[in-house]
This record gives structure tokens, C-alpha cells and sequence, in this order.
């Protein structure tokens, strides 16, 4: 037996839930023709808002893991969410290096239309997504901040420390976060949980280690995998991300 990269993406196609139940408003959004995403506006009238691009993780698609995002728009941010290649409706395969540029393409898009979009652009990523949005902040300068929750800094060192005795050949050189976070003047903040059973919040410790300033760190006691927004420290975790979308938006 072998890790290899294709174990690192479990998509599928399935609708697990829909923003409109909810009672929000829903824009389809098709970029380049094959990435497919929602827009979900602010749930209150706002003059401004910021625009938070949310990065998911590495299972099932954009739908299911929408609901750990909704309540930003409930705090009156505008939220973008996509499914990467091979996710949802989004064409391709996914891979390490497709999901980075699947990422770009919708940052470049998002702020290629100030028109709908604003000019305060946030990076909301969980998970895969925070490695993601880890490895292309470089891209970006005029991002207004990153958050970045329940990361990883690399697959490679996540399998390895997980599965010691199997080898893996998932690549290392040229796709680590800890490679690209010190490049990165966007301001970021960290967000991982002590019981994190998937990722273990040293991988956040240490990207947070090695990140340009500005940044801040958020270690939540007892909060497994990207469910603080259920968790007793619900209410600090939302109150730290507004604070540091208010903080950074200008």
C-alpha cells in the first residue's frame, strides 16, 4: 500500500444543502466555464460589504460545506463559495497543483468585477481550503486579509504523521504552505482546535510560526474538526472572525 496524490480529493455530486432554504439569496456563478459557485448575498441590507471567498475542504462538495460558512452572511458579508475540479458541478479532476489554480481563477475573477464584488476581498479557507488559500496568497497582495481554519500545511506531512509505517508519495517540494506564508504581507489570522482528530492544530502552530506579519492565531480548547461554529466557543469564534474582517476590510 501507497499515499498517493489522488488520495488527498474525495468529490462527489451530491446536493446536501441549499443556501435558499435557508432564506438567502442565491446567485449562480460560472467561472471560465467549468467552475461552478454560488454568490450568497448579506441576509440584511448592507451599504458595503465585504466579500468573503470561502475555500472548502477536501470531501463531498461546495454544498455541504457551505453551511460552515453561512454565517458570515448572517453577520452581512457577502460570501462566494466554488467547487474546485472534479467537485459538484465543476468540471476536471482535482489535484494539488489544479485546486491552486482553480482558487486563482476565482480570486482573479472575483477581482476582475469591483462592480459586483467590492474592493474589500476576503479569503476564507477550512481546512484543504486553508492550505489552499495558503499556497496562493503570494498571488494576491491586495487581498484584505486570509482567514485560515483547521489548515494543513502540506498533504505530505499530514499522511506521514498520520500513517508512519506506509510511504507516501504524495509531493512535498513545491506544495507546502509553509513555503508561500512568509511571502504574504495579507494580513492572516489562524483558527484550529485542540481536538481536532483530522488535522492536528500543530499544522496551523506552525504556519502561524512561519507567516509574515501582520497575524494572529486563535487555539479554541476542546473544538474537533472545522466545528467550532457548533461548539461552546461558538459565539468567540465568530466574534474573532468579525473582528478581523472589521479590523483589516478599510
Amino acid at each position: 500500500m501507497v499515499i498517493r496524490e489522488e488520495n488527498c480529493f474525495y468529490p462527489d455530486h451530491i446536493i446536501y444543502s441549499d443556501p435558499s432554504s435557508y432564506g438567502f439569496v442565491k446567485e449562480e456563478l460560472m467561472i471560465q466555464e467549468r467552475l461552478h459557485g454560488w454568490i450568497i448575498q448579506p441576509r440584511a441590507a448592507v451599504v458595503s460589504p465585504a466579500t468573503i471567498v470561502h475555500l472548502h475542504g477536501n470531501a463531498e462538495n461546495m454544498t455541504s460545506h457551505v453551511t460552515a460558512a453561512l454565517f458570515l452572511p448572517e453577520m452581512g458579508h457577502r460570501l462566494v463559495t466554488f467547487d474546485y475540479s472534479g467537485y459538484g458541478r465543476s468540471k476536471g479532476e482535482p489535484s494539488l497543483r489544479q485546486i491552486q489554480d482553480d482558487a486563482r481563477a476565482v480570486f482573479h475573477h472575483i477581482f476582475a468585477h469591483p462592480e459586483t464584488f467590492g474592493s474589500a476581498i476576503f479569503g476564507f479557507g477550512q481546512s484543504m481550503g486553508a492550505y489552499t488559500l495558503a499556497r496562493v496568497l503570494p498571488d494576491f497582495p491586495s487581498l484584505k486579509g486570509a482567514i485560515l481554519e483547521a489548515g494543513l500545511h502540506s498533504f505530505h506531512a499530514l499522511f506521514s504523521e498520520a500513517y508512519p509505517q506506509i510511504p507516501c508519495e504524495v509531493p512535498e517540494e513545491g506544495f507546502s504552505a509553509l513555503d508561500t506564508l512568509p511571502l504574504s504581507p495579507v494580513p492572516k489570522l489562524f483558527i484550529h482546535g485542540t481536538n481536532d482528530p483530522v488535522v492536528p492544530h500543530t499544522h496551523s502552530i506552525r504556519m502561524h510560526e512561519v507567516a509574515r506579519e501582520p497575524k494572529e492565531i486563535v487555539i479554541l480548547d476542546g473544538v474537533g474538526h472545522i466545528d467550532a461554529f457548533v461548539s461552546r466557543h461558538a459565539r468567540q469564534y465568530m466574534l474573532e472572525i468579525h473582528s478581523f474582517i472589521e479590523k483589516h476590510r478599510g
